[in-house]
């Protein structure tokens, strides 16, 4: 990717997705994004054990109906 490419104003890949990005982002982009997500990963991972709790004790119906 040529720097004139990264410079170009964004173009949406799809007309509905108007902020949909369509370029890799640059390192330190990737890495504030890194940042930003690491403390999710402890939430996300707890709500998954409980769910998978939740179905091994009770089966798909001890799932909230939203969820089954």
């Amino acid at each position: 990717m040529s720097s004139d490419e990264r410079d170009s104003a964004h173009k949406p890949q799809f007309p509905s997705a108007p902020g949909q990005a369509n370029k890799a982002p640059t390192v330190d982009d990737a890495l504030a994004a890194a940042v930003e997500l690491k403390p999710m990963i402890g939430v996300v991972r707890r709500i998954a054990r409980e769910r998978r709790a939740a179905i091994a004790q009770r089966g798909k119906m001890g799932l909230p109906p939203e969820e089954q």
